[in-house]
């Protein structure tokens, strides 16, 4: 009866540590998918990796001149444009920090009434860097600098030159600056803001710049 009541108790015991043991592993002590626990995942910087793609109009402003008399033209569009972006964070103090990454986008303008040419260009990727803020484990703030090419098929000019139509690969210098609200631990919606120049001057009969003006919507994940 001894060893009976013995073994009994023997597996009694076993039986209340493995239930024990399964209660830890599916009810952990931190839930970071809460947002009362995130700041124990986040620690006050979303530090690491970063994507995010976002949709924007644009409105652009052209001048330029196609032969050596320099008659200069100027012209606008307005278009869309489809971004995908790449950043690595790195903290520097408390919610303070600084991002690299690349991107790369393009950009359609039809020709319409709205629009006195068309264009349809790619971002080549570039290379970004910035300055980054935390402001909370929901909001975070950056501003930095992209440089880069954009690549232009086609560009329409306006009647006025005949229907001219080139294609140009030039060098690009953009600001920018965007606004994260992590709605979960690690997406975001994202509100960005570009200010872009573009130049190409590769003869002196033909010159042409371009200044762009971006605001855009999208979606961010965090590699957490």
């Amino acid at each position: 009866m001894a060893r009976v009541l013995s073994a009994i108790v023997v597996i009694g015991l076993a039986l209340v540590a493995g239930s024990m043991q399964a209660q830890e592993v599916t009810e952990p002590l931190v839930r970071p998918e809460l947002p009362k626990e995130w700041s124990r995942a986040i620690r006050g910087f979303r530090r690491e990796h970063n994507f995010s793609v976002s949709y924007g109009n644009v409105s652009s402003h052209w001048r330029g001149h196609v032969s050596k008399d320099e008659t200069v033209f100027s012209f606008k569009n307005l278009g869309h444009q489809v971004r995908f972006n790449y950043a690595f964070h790195l903290p520097l103090y408390a919610g303070f920090g600084y991002y690299l990454g690349t991107q790369t986008s393009v950009l359609i303008a039809a020709a319409n009434k709205s629009n006195e040419a068309a264009e349809v260009s790619y971002g080549l990727p570039g290379l970004n860097s910035g300055l980054t803020l935390n402001l909370s484990d929901h909001l975070r703030c950056s501003a930095g600098l992209e440089l880069g090419w954009q690549r232009i098929e086609k560009l329409g000019l306006p009647e006025a030159w005949d229907r001219k139509r080139i294609s140009v690969t030039g060098e690009t210098r953009t600001w920018h600056g965007q606004i994260d609200y992590f709605y979960e631990l690690s997406w975001a919606f994202v509100l960005e803001y570009e200010s872009s120049e573009l130049s190409y001057n590769p003869t002196e009969s033909l010159s042409l710049s371009k200044v762009s003006h971006t605001w855009s919507l999208g979606l961010l994940k965090h590699l957490i």
